[in-house]
């Protein structure tokens, strides 16, 4: 049975007072956050400013020095390997380039957590692989080989599997980085269009304040492994806060389009 803990919580994710240190380094300083349900969460600032660690702490690819983390009502400790697994799912940075694998084996391998290593592959898993496809607008390249799909291509087949995974919640690490612009959109798109779609939860880094401000419902800003400032994006569209995040001089302008600033550096 699918575990519903989450949903209809205030918060898919909260953590209080979480600090992380390696070697004596604190990456993370007594973070205190809440991740609203059903929204896109924002983590933005500089390299090294904590972003990835968080991720990774949420998605207990990294256990905390000191603090709490709670899915839903739950101690994330508390939940079990595959119950967590059913609840969320995470995309990390660097992924492997899924040699020899064609986008439908790809996509089914998100239903691991429901069928485990010995498990059958149900009509149920093939029902859901085929659901991810067709959310992700990727059925027409479902037999291509992965390597040899397209960056943008590619990060839909990805997120696709996360899909198939069926989970409440997405942590999703920097999914743009490697896309030029157009294909960024495409994809900052598509999650906005899931999560609206199916109700999803999604924590993502991004580097780009102005994308963070175009599709995320909360924007939090981590500088030196603290937080430095975190609401609606447009509370965090404005010059000082920009340079307190950043470190550099930095302002904004009218969109011409949106009802949203554009941050620039001076």
């Amino acid at each position: 049975m699918r575990d519903n803990t989450a949903i209809g919580d205030t918060n898919a994710f909260s953590v209080t007072d979480l600090t992380f240190a390696v070697d004596g380094r604190r990456l993370l300083k007594g973070v205190s956050l809440a991740f609203k349900a059903g929204e896109i969460s924002g983590l933005v600032g500089h390299n090294g400013s904590g972003k990835s660690t968080l991720l990774k702490l949420l998605a207990r690819q990294q256990t905390p020095t000191a603090g709490s983390i709670r899915f839903g009502d739950r101690e994330l400790a508390s939940i079990g390997t595959r119950d967590f697994a059913r609840s969320v799912a995470y995309l990390p940075q660097d992924m492997t380039a899924a040699h020899g694998m064609t986008v439908r084996e790809l996509v089914a391998c998100g239903r691991y957590p429901w069928h485990g290593a010995l498990g059958r592959f149900t009509a149920t898993d093939a029902a859901k692989v085929e659901e991810a496809l067709r959310l992700t607008h990727i059925e027409a390249m479902a037999d291509r080989m992965v390597d040899t799909l397209s960056g943008g291509e590619r990060q839909r087949a990805w997120i696709a599997m996360l899909m198939a995974q069926d989970s409440q919640c997405l942590l999703l690490d920097e999914p743009t980085s490697a896309l030029d612009i157009a294909h960024q959109m495409e994809v900052l798109a598509l999650i906005r269009r899931l999560s609206r779609d199916k109700g999803l939860s999604v924590v993502i880094v991004l580097h780009d304040i102005n994308m963070a401000a175009r599709f995320c419902d909360h924007v939090h800003a981590l500088k030196q492994g603290e937080v430095v400032a975190s609401g609606r994006p447009a509370s965090l569209m404005n010059g000082p806060v920009l340079r307190d995040i950043y470190g550099i001089d930095m302002d904004t302008t009218p969109h011409p389009g949106l009802d949203i600033p554009l941050a620039y550096v001076c």
